[in-house]
């Protein structure tokens, strides 16, 4: 009769735990929700870059010809899971360039590249 007792308090506890819902995690990994998206793009030379393109709120992308350095640009987008946000550049002659996406002001993608154009992404997990 223990041995009863104690089987179904354990089997008590075990559905209690696994019924109680999860929390924090769950919630940062809804989809889709908006974030705020920040690219930033920066060098050590000062010369200023021929464009910048880069995905906009619309889902488009936007250039923007001979920016000043270093660039920084916010928007807020709603975004579903594996949306892809793109960030890139173009400069003659080739100087070192390093690009920065930031999600929610967390930095999720950085790069520094030697070349004259160059191009990177990031994927919502």
């Amino acid at each position: 009769m223990k041995l009863l007792k104690t089987s179904l308090f354990i089997g008590l506890i075990i559905s209690l735990v696994a019924s109680c819902k999860k929390s924090g995690s769950d919630t940062v990994n809804t989809y889709p929700k908006q974030v705020n998206i920040t690219y930033r793009v920066s060098s050590t030379t000062t010369n200023n870059l021929v464009s910048i393109t880069h995905d906009n709120e619309t889902g488009g992308q936007t250039t923007v010809n001979n920016p000043s350095l270093p660039f920084t640009k916010t928007i807020t987008k709603t975004v579903n899971k594996y949306n892809i946000i793109t960030l890139g550049y173009f400069v003659n002659p080739a100087q070192t360039v390093k690009l920065e996406i930031l999600v929610n002001n967390e930095v999720v993608k950085s790069q520094v590249y030697n070349s004259p154009n160059s191009a990177m992404s990031y994927t919502f997990q």
